[in-house]
């Protein structure tokens, strides 16, 4: 053999080191990035069904969406001649800022009442509340306002539009 070729075959195999070198280290990254996002969605999955669990009871069953869309139309129904509650919670959550903090929402047939606290931003409690007149499928009045240390206390009045 003579000295070229081996010179040539050693950097050939000097390449191929190097070449195995540097796969061997995006593999392992790509094994770490596979463990820590499989272990993310492992925690995801287990806060998602201790959720169900609280709702639903310890038999949540192989469809826990399903059980808790059949619960809410069965909910729904029976309320049918009142107001829809989960609407009407979300229909005060949309224009919520993080200040809100909603204590309690009353259903009377037709009519609801909320409770809440707004602050300590209470700057932003009236931008709130002319958002809230905006909402196409209610009607809310504000009942009550009480400035209270480091916020405000409100009651509104809440009706079908």
């Amino acid at each position: 053999m003579s000295r070229e070729s081996a010179l040539a075959s050693r950097r050939f195999l000097q390449n191929l080191v190097w070449v195995v070198v540097i796969c061997g280290f995006f593999l392992t990254g790509q094994l770490l990035r596979y463990g820590f996002n499989l272990q993310q969605l492992n925690q995801i999955l287990d806060e998602t069904d201790k959720l169900y669990i609280s709702v639903l009871g310890p038999d949540i069953g192989n469809s826990p969406f399903g059980r808790l869309q059949f619960a809410y139309g069965k909910l729904a129904a029976t309320n049918r001649i009142g107001l829809d509650p989960v609407s009407v919670l979300a229909a005060l959550s949309r224009p919520a800022v993080e200040s809100l903090r909603l204590e309690g929402l009353t259903l009377d047939g037709k009519k609801a009442r909320a409770r809440g606290f707004f602050g300590p931003n209470v700057e932003e409690f009236d931008t709130y509340i002319s958002d809230l007149t905006n909402d196409e499928y209610y009607l809310f009045s504000l009942e009550k306002r009480e400035e209270v240390f480091g916020g405000i206390t409100f009651s509104l009045i809440v009706e079908p539009q």
